[in-house]
């Protein structure tokens, strides 16, 4: 059962700062993610600001996002939800994922968004060569392989996607050395890399809700 107490206590993380966001204004996006998500809001704490919310939770696969997408994005009623999943899944944090299962998740956390009218902003896995604590996994093809149905899919389904994979690439499917101290985490300056594309992200689905 201890494992289910700590799901549960995971769960709830925001379960404060989204009952103190109903008094106020919607926000205009929730981010909702893993660990790149969750240290965002310290790494480019600008993007935080006029309605930009972050909902990381570190470790979390897109299987444990789709269980609290409902309290975490949805209840809130952003204008946007800006979803980024999937290095945890290559990583095995919780077992394999297949393919297959991955864009189920995403799937079902766009249906559920676009259900609600919230606009669906999906942003590319970062790159990784490998993972610190699974060092036998090698992810780079698999990344490229579901960045290019990330995009596909984002335009099939009139959601914005977003590159940041593009940005932060190098020539080995690494992340740029400049912009990580562990090879999968950017840190400053690779959240600075991809400040501008995210803000143009978040304009292009606020204008998107306008329409």
């Amino acid at each position: 059962s201890g494992l289910v107490g700590s799901e549960m206590c995971i769960r709830d993380r925001y379960k404060a700062a989204n009952a103190a966001l109903s008094d106020g204004p919607a926000p205009r996006a929730v981010f909702m993610g893993d660990s790149i998500t969750e240290f965002w809001t310290v790494g480019d704490a600008d993007l935080f600001t006029d309605g930009v919310i972050g909902r990381g939770i570190s470790g979390q696969t897109s299987t444990q996002m789709v269980a609290r997408f409902w309290q975490d994005v949805v209840a809130l009623h952003p204008t946007a939800v800006h979803i980024m999943a999937g290095t945890n899944d290559l990583a095995e944090n919780t077992g394999f994922v297949r393919d297959e299962d991955y864009k189920a998740n995403i799937r079902a956390m766009a249906a559920m968004a676009q259900s609600q009218d919230i606009v669906v902003i999906l942003a590319s896995i970062p790159p990784a060569k490998s993972f610190g604590w699974r060092a036998d996994i090698q992810p780079v093809e698999r990344i490229a392989s579901l960045n290019e149905w990330l995009k596909d899919y984002a335009e099939e389904i009139g959601a914005v996607y977003v590159d940041y994979y593009a940005n932060l690439v190098g020539d080995e499917g690494e992340m740029k050395g400049d912009y990580t101290h562990d090879g999968v985490h950017p840190q400053r300056l690779g959240y600075a890399a991809m400040h501008d594309d995210a803000v143009v992200a978040i304009q292009k689905a606020v204008d998107k809700a306008g329409n």
